[in-house]
């Protein structure tokens, strides 16, 4: 999970709604899982299991509104990122472009 966050934070090529839904797949076919310790389930089992976690909600609406929380958050993040790194190379382009005469010299009449 937190490979495909800093994934989609670096470059953006990761569908956060469904990095959530694994997530949250994953974390329900562990607590299954320690919640009946005494018994062992094979993959077919636990992939039905994992079919009816939509049916059932273990975690009721929780995943449904974490994953909006965490799109937004991250689709703002990478927005003010983006935003941060195009203004430095405007600041960096501007250092580097001398003044002309004639803004050199109505600077030197604000002075």
């Amino acid at each position: 999970m937190f490979d495909d966050l800093e994934k989609y934070y670096l470059t953006g090529g990761v569908d956060l709604t469904a990095a959530l839904d694994n997530f949250f797949d994953r974390l329900y076919r562990k607590m299954f899982q320690v919640l009946n310790s005494q018994y062992t389930f094979n993959e077919m089992y636990m992939n039905c299991i994992s079919q009816k976690m939509e049916e059932l909600k273990p975690f009721g609406d929780v995943p449904k509104k974490l994953t909006v929380e965490v799109k937004r958050s991250f689709v703002a993040t990478r927005t003010f990122v983006q935003a941060l790194a195009i203004g430095r190379d405007v600041v960096k382009f501007i250092q580097e472009v001398g003044p002309t005469p004639e803004c050199s010299r109505a600077l030197m009449k604000m002075t």
